[in-house]
Protein backbone atom coordinates (compact mmCIF):
# COMPACT_ATOMS: atom_id res chain seq x y z
CA UNK A 1 0.00 0.00 0.00
CA UNK A 2 1.55 3.38 -0.56
CA UNK A 3 2.48 5.45 2.53
CA UNK A 4 1.04 8.69 1.25
CA UNK A 5 4.90 10.13 1.02
CA UNK A 6 7.54 9.99 -1.34
CA UNK A 7 10.86 8.74 -0.31
CA UNK A 8 13.37 11.89 -1.04
CA UNK A 9 16.93 11.38 0.32
CA UNK A 10 18.23 14.14 2.16
CA UNK A 11 20.40 16.73 0.29
CA UNK A 12 21.43 18.77 3.20
CA UNK A 13 24.55 17.58 3.64
CA UNK A 14 25.23 17.59 -0.13
CA UNK A 15 25.19 21.29 -1.13
CA UNK A 16 25.96 24.42 -0.24
CA UNK A 17 24.38 26.43 2.01
CA UNK A 18 23.51 29.32 -0.13
CA UNK A 19 22.00 26.28 -2.54
CA UNK A 20 20.12 25.30 0.99
CA UNK A 21 18.72 28.50 2.01
CA UNK A 22 17.43 29.03 -1.83
CA UNK A 23 16.06 25.52 -1.73
CA UNK A 24 13.89 25.97 1.45
CA UNK A 25 12.74 29.26 -0.08
CA UNK A 26 11.28 27.69 -3.29
CA UNK A 27 10.19 24.79 -1.12
CA UNK A 28 8.11 27.14 0.89
CA UNK A 29 6.70 28.89 -2.18
CA UNK A 30 5.03 25.53 -3.44
CA UNK A 31 3.57 25.37 -0.04
CA UNK A 32 1.85 28.35 0.63
CA UNK A 33 0.71 27.68 -3.50
CA UNK A 34 -0.86 24.87 -1.91
CA UNK A 35 -2.49 26.43 0.79
CA UNK A 36 -4.34 29.14 -1.03
CA UNK A 37 -5.63 26.51 -3.42
CA UNK A 38 -3.05 27.77 -6.88
CA UNK A 39 -1.98 23.29 -6.77
CA UNK A 40 -3.52 21.77 -10.26
CA UNK A 41 -2.63 18.13 -9.21
CA UNK A 42 1.42 17.53 -10.72
CA UNK A 43 1.17 20.81 -13.29
CA UNK A 44 2.88 24.20 -13.20
CA UNK A 45 6.31 24.82 -11.79
CA UNK A 46 8.13 27.35 -10.21
CA UNK A 47 11.72 28.00 -10.59
CA UNK A 48 14.49 29.75 -7.95
CA UNK A 49 18.12 30.45 -9.51
CA UNK A 50 20.72 29.07 -7.84
CA UNK A 51 22.96 31.84 -6.02
CA UNK A 52 26.13 32.05 -7.04
CA UNK A 53 25.46 29.68 -9.83
CA UNK A 54 23.36 31.25 -11.95
CA UNK A 55 23.48 29.00 -14.95
CA UNK A 56 21.61 26.48 -12.12
CA UNK A 57 18.28 26.51 -11.40
CA UNK A 58 15.97 24.97 -8.59
CA UNK A 59 12.59 22.97 -10.16
CA UNK A 60 9.86 20.57 -9.05
CA UNK A 61 10.42 16.92 -10.04
CA UNK A 62 7.44 16.68 -12.44
CA UNK A 63 5.88 13.76 -10.28
CA UNK A 64 5.02 15.92 -7.40
CA UNK A 65 1.93 17.90 -6.04
CA UNK A 66 3.12 21.36 -4.69
CA UNK A 67 2.25 19.98 -1.15
CA UNK A 68 4.97 17.48 -1.43
CA UNK A 69 7.22 19.37 -2.35
CA UNK A 70 10.31 19.50 0.18
CA UNK A 71 13.78 21.55 -0.11
CA UNK A 72 15.50 17.70 -0.36
CA UNK A 73 13.25 16.99 -3.59
CA UNK A 74 14.45 19.71 -5.73
CA UNK A 75 15.85 18.91 -8.46
CA UNK A 76 19.21 21.27 -10.08
CA UNK A 77 19.07 21.99 -13.63
CA UNK A 78 21.49 23.51 -15.69
CA UNK A 79 20.42 26.13 -17.98
CA UNK A 80 21.68 23.64 -20.58
CA UNK A 81 18.51 21.26 -19.21
CA UNK A 82 21.44 18.91 -16.98
CA UNK A 83 20.38 17.26 -13.59
CA UNK A 84 23.59 18.25 -11.31
CA UNK A 85 23.18 15.92 -9.00
CA UNK A 86 21.31 12.41 -9.10
CA UNK A 87 17.89 12.14 -8.18
CA UNK A 88 15.15 9.67 -8.74
CA UNK A 89 12.74 12.49 -9.45
CA UNK A 90 11.98 12.92 -13.22
CA UNK A 91 12.12 16.58 -15.01
CA UNK A 92 9.79 17.48 -17.72
CA UNK A 93 10.42 18.51 -21.19
CA UNK A 94 7.65 21.30 -20.79
CA UNK A 95 9.24 22.55 -17.35
CA UNK A 96 12.57 23.02 -18.70
CA UNK A 97 11.71 24.69 -22.31
CA UNK A 98 9.10 27.25 -20.40
CA UNK A 99 11.39 28.39 -17.12
CA UNK A 100 15.04 27.61 -18.56
CA UNK A 101 14.38 29.22 -21.75
CA UNK A 102 13.18 32.04 -20.08
CA UNK A 103 15.99 32.30 -17.46
CA UNK A 104 18.26 32.11 -19.97
CA UNK A 105 16.85 34.77 -21.57
CA UNK A 106 16.76 36.91 -18.97
CA UNK A 107 20.04 37.23 -16.33
CA UNK A 108 17.65 39.45 -14.31
CA UNK A 109 14.93 37.30 -13.37
CA UNK A 110 16.16 34.88 -10.58
CA UNK A 111 11.93 33.31 -9.98
CA UNK A 112 9.68 32.37 -12.39
CA UNK A 113 5.80 31.32 -11.63
CA UNK A 114 3.55 29.28 -13.97
CA UNK A 115 0.08 28.82 -13.20
CA UNK A 116 -3.47 27.76 -14.56
CA UNK A 117 -5.67 28.97 -11.87
CA UNK A 118 -9.16 29.70 -12.42
CA UNK A 119 -9.50 33.05 -12.27
CA UNK A 120 -5.51 33.38 -14.46
CA UNK A 121 -6.76 31.42 -17.13
CA UNK A 122 -10.20 32.98 -17.34
CA UNK A 123 -8.39 36.29 -17.74
CA UNK A 124 -6.29 34.76 -20.26
CA UNK A 125 -9.36 34.04 -22.82
CA UNK A 126 -10.54 37.12 -22.71
CA UNK A 127 -10.41 39.82 -25.54
CA UNK A 128 -7.75 42.81 -24.29
CA UNK A 129 -6.37 40.80 -21.42
CA UNK A 130 -5.91 42.63 -17.87
CA UNK A 131 -8.38 45.18 -17.53
CA UNK A 132 -7.42 48.33 -14.78
CA UNK A 133 -10.55 48.21 -13.18
CA UNK A 134 -8.89 48.18 -9.77
CA UNK A 135 -5.87 49.36 -7.81
CA UNK A 136 -4.25 45.90 -7.83
CA UNK A 137 -4.65 45.96 -11.44
CA UNK A 138 -2.98 48.96 -11.84
CA UNK A 139 0.04 48.43 -10.22
CA UNK A 140 0.36 46.32 -13.50
CA UNK A 141 -0.07 49.87 -16.02
CA UNK A 142 1.93 49.03 -19.16
CA UNK A 143 3.81 46.33 -17.14
CA UNK A 144 1.98 42.70 -18.47
CA UNK A 145 2.86 41.20 -22.26
CA UNK A 146 0.86 38.20 -23.55
CA UNK A 147 1.81 35.21 -25.84
CA UNK A 148 -1.01 33.58 -28.03
CA UNK A 149 -1.45 29.97 -27.44
CA UNK A 150 0.27 27.75 -29.62
CA UNK A 151 -0.63 24.19 -28.05
CA UNK A 152 0.92 21.90 -25.35
CA UNK A 153 5.19 23.04 -24.76
CA UNK A 154 6.12 19.30 -24.81
CA UNK A 155 9.47 17.91 -25.68
CA UNK A 156 12.27 18.95 -27.15
CA UNK A 157 10.84 21.56 -29.50
CA UNK A 158 11.97 24.74 -27.82
CA UNK A 159 10.84 27.89 -30.80
CA UNK A 160 7.64 28.16 -29.10
CA UNK A 161 9.23 29.29 -25.79
CA UNK A 162 12.00 31.38 -27.42
CA UNK A 163 9.28 33.41 -28.50
CA UNK A 164 7.64 33.19 -25.05
CA UNK A 165 10.53 34.81 -23.86
CA UNK A 166 10.91 37.32 -26.60
CA UNK A 167 7.02 38.41 -26.15
CA UNK A 168 7.74 39.06 -22.65
CA UNK A 169 10.48 41.57 -23.30
CA UNK A 170 11.29 43.37 -19.98
CA UNK A 171 8.20 42.88 -18.12
CA UNK A 172 7.77 40.63 -15.32
CA UNK A 173 4.35 39.60 -16.08
CA UNK A 174 3.04 37.50 -19.09
CA UNK A 175 -0.47 36.28 -19.70
CA UNK A 176 -0.14 33.09 -21.89
CA UNK A 177 -3.28 33.35 -23.73
CA UNK A 178 -5.82 30.50 -23.56
CA UNK A 179 -3.50 28.83 -21.01
CA UNK A 180 -2.13 30.99 -17.89
CA UNK A 181 -0.08 33.04 -16.49
CA UNK A 182 3.86 33.45 -15.99
CA UNK A 183 5.55 35.81 -13.40
CA UNK A 184 8.68 36.30 -12.83
CA UNK A 185 11.00 38.01 -10.48
CA UNK A 186 14.29 39.38 -9.35
CA UNK A 187 13.81 37.68 -6.13
CA UNK A 188 11.49 34.87 -4.86
CA UNK A 189 9.52 37.63 -2.93
CA UNK A 190 9.25 39.73 -5.90
CA UNK A 191 7.70 36.83 -7.68
CA UNK A 192 5.49 36.07 -4.89
CA UNK A 193 3.81 39.13 -4.51
CA UNK A 194 3.38 39.92 -8.25
CA UNK A 195 1.50 36.65 -8.29
CA UNK A 196 -0.45 37.40 -5.44
CA UNK A 197 -1.68 40.74 -6.91
CA UNK A 198 -2.05 39.27 -10.14
CA UNK A 199 -4.43 36.68 -9.47
CA UNK A 200 -6.07 39.41 -7.42
CA UNK A 201 -6.75 41.79 -10.04
CA UNK A 202 -7.85 39.04 -12.12
CA UNK A 203 -10.31 37.62 -9.21
CA UNK A 204 -11.94 41.24 -9.16
CA UNK A 205 -12.27 41.27 -12.77
CA UNK A 206 -13.83 37.98 -13.25
CA UNK A 207 -16.35 39.02 -10.55
CA UNK A 208 -16.36 42.34 -12.06
CA UNK A 209 -17.94 41.01 -15.38
CA UNK A 210 -19.90 38.42 -13.75
CA UNK A 211 -22.27 41.32 -12.36
CA UNK A 212 -23.18 42.43 -15.94
CA UNK A 213 -23.16 46.23 -14.93
CA UNK A 214 -21.16 48.98 -16.51
CA UNK A 215 -17.97 48.68 -15.18
CA UNK A 216 -15.26 52.20 -14.52
CA UNK A 217 -12.15 51.96 -15.63
CA UNK A 218 -9.93 54.51 -14.75
CA UNK A 219 -8.43 57.01 -17.40
CA UNK A 220 -4.54 56.18 -18.32
CA UNK A 221 -3.08 58.91 -16.52
CA UNK A 222 -4.68 57.74 -13.20
CA UNK A 223 -3.17 54.25 -13.24
CA UNK A 224 -0.04 55.36 -14.88
CA UNK A 225 0.41 57.65 -11.68
CA UNK A 226 -0.87 54.89 -9.00
CA UNK A 227 1.46 52.11 -10.65
CA UNK A 228 4.35 54.93 -10.06
CA UNK A 229 3.06 54.24 -6.54
CA UNK A 230 4.89 50.70 -6.11
CA UNK A 231 8.89 50.59 -6.01
CA UNK A 232 9.41 48.45 -9.01
CA UNK A 233 7.69 51.03 -11.11
CA UNK A 234 9.96 53.65 -9.81
CA UNK A 235 12.91 55.10 -11.68
CA UNK A 236 15.32 53.16 -9.55
CA UNK A 237 13.55 50.04 -9.63
CA UNK A 238 13.50 48.59 -5.83
CA UNK A 239 12.86 45.19 -5.84
CA UNK A 240 9.88 44.44 -3.68
CA UNK A 241 8.23 41.65 -1.52
CA UNK A 242 10.86 41.11 0.61
CA UNK A 243 8.37 41.88 3.95
CA UNK A 244 5.73 39.82 2.46
CA UNK A 245 7.54 37.05 2.08
CA UNK A 246 9.29 36.34 5.32
CA UNK A 247 5.55 36.74 6.52
CA UNK A 248 4.79 33.95 4.10
CA UNK A 249 7.78 31.72 5.28
CA UNK A 250 6.50 32.55 9.17
CA UNK A 251 2.75 31.53 8.39
CA UNK A 252 4.61 28.24 6.53
CA UNK A 253 6.45 27.14 9.62
CA UNK A 254 3.52 27.72 11.54
CA UNK A 255 1.48 25.75 9.70
CA UNK A 256 3.96 22.78 8.38
CA UNK A 257 7.92 22.84 8.57
CA UNK A 258 8.11 19.63 6.53
CA UNK A 259 8.75 21.86 3.53
CA UNK A 260 12.46 22.16 4.99
CA UNK A 261 13.25 18.38 5.23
Amino acid sequence: MPSGRLDVPPMKSKVPAAEWSAREDLAALYRVAAHVGWQDITLNHFTLRVPGAPDRFLIKPTEMMFEEVTASSLLCITLNDEKVYPSPFDKSAASFNIHGTLLKARPDINCTMHLHTNAGAALSTQEGGLKFLSQYAMRFWNKVSYHNYEGLVHGDDRAECETMAKNLGRNFVLIMVNHGTLVCGRSIGEAFLFNHFLERAAEIQMQAFATGQKLVEPAPDVCAAIAQGWGENRPNSQIVGGRDWEAVRRQMDRLDQTYRD
